[in-house]
This record gives C-alpha cells, structure tokens and sequence, in this order.
C-alpha cells in the first residue's frame, strides 16, 4: 500500500469526504469490472458497486489503515455481489426483470452460448454427485418426476429424496462458485427456484 492510500485511509477513518472520493476514483473502474465478471448486467453492476461504497462510508471508522485496502474491497465487493445474486434469485420480480435485461442484452449467438456453457457446467456437476444422488436429482430435474415418484420408483422414503435434492443442489451450488462467473450463478439459483419441488 502507498503512503497517499494510508494517508487517505486515515482520513477516510475520520469522515474525509474528500479522501472518500479519492478512493472511490482509485477503485472505480477495476471494482466495476471486477462486478462485471459475475453480473453481466451493466446497470445492476453499477448499482452494485454503489451499494458496495456506500458500506465502505458507513463502516470507514473501522477501516484498518494497516491492511490491505485494495484486497479489502475486492473482498466486501465480492461478498456483496453473492448476496445480490442470491437475492435476486429469491426475489421473482428482481429474477424476472434480471433475467429480461440479460436476455435483452444478449439476444444473438452469445445467449446460446451462454445457456450451454450453463448446461455443461451443470452436468459437469451432477456427475460429482454420489450416484444415488444422481439418479435423484435426474429422475426429479430431467424427467420432472415429483419427490413421491422417484420415491417410489426407487423404493426409498420421500424424506429421503428431499434430503438427496438438498445434498445434491448445495454440492451442485459450491461447484458453480468455484467454477462459474456471476451470469452462470444467477443462471443456476433461477433454474433451482423454477424448478422447487
């Protein structure tokens, strides 16, 4: 970290709105794309990053001036854009209206692409699952059969396919955080909702 950074921390820590700006200017650009790589949408992005330097301003007094703020960012940036995905993917207006704009925003060839990336990844997924899991999750996900029918095609308990989906939808979650960009979340947290049992 430079000198003027610290500096500029240490008045951040006692309300500088000037120093604020001044960081905000440093960061601007490579938080926004940094957002970009998970929201594929320019104005939630933007909004984002709002939200992320509004925090910045209301927790400034607790800023370490010591650490890192660069690798400090990135991290509340990050940690910030996974709940607006989660978010918006609970939230069906939000969900609708991101998905509109997504699907506005790619309507050509990237769209495809981007649905079979998604495709992949999750099939990618499912074949990290135990296979019990995995008949499971494609008896209820590929061939739409309810928890009672899979229950009894499989002769266990509809407890037991429930809990199979739950294990399977987190496993299949933590491999899109370590493998998929934020388009590809959103992507994966809409199908889950559509397709709850």
């Amino acid at each position: 970290m430079s000198n003027e950074e610290a500096i500029l921390l240490e008045e951040l820590r006692k309300g500088s709105k000037t120093a604020f700006i001044a960081l905000y200017n440093q960061h601007y650009r490579s938080l926004y794309s940094y957002i970009l790589h998970f929201i594929a949408i320019p104005q939630l992005a933007e909004d984002a990053l709002q939200e992320v330097f509004i925090k910045v301003w209301e927790i400034r007094e607790r800023i370490d001036p010591e650490r890192s703020f660069t690798g400090y960012m990135y991290r509340i940036t990050r940690n910030h854009v996974f709940k607006l995905l989660k978010k918006i993917a609970a939230d069906e207006e939000l969900r609708n209206s991101a998905m509109i704009e997504l699907h506005r925003q790619t309507e050509d060839p990237d769209t495809r692409l981007l649905w079979k990336q998604y495709e992949a990844l999750l099939r990618e997924a499912v074949t990290q699952l135990p296979p019990q899991r995995q008949r499971v999750f494609r008896l209820c996900r590929e061939e739409s059969k309810s928890y009672e029918e899979v229950a009894a095609e499989l002769g266990i308990s509809r407890n037991t396919v429930k809990e199979h989906m739950v294990l399977a939808l987190k496993s299949i979650q933590s491999f899109f955080y370590e493998h998929a960009d934020g388009t590809l979340l959103l992507l994966l947290f809409t199908d889950v909702l559509i397709n709850q049992h």
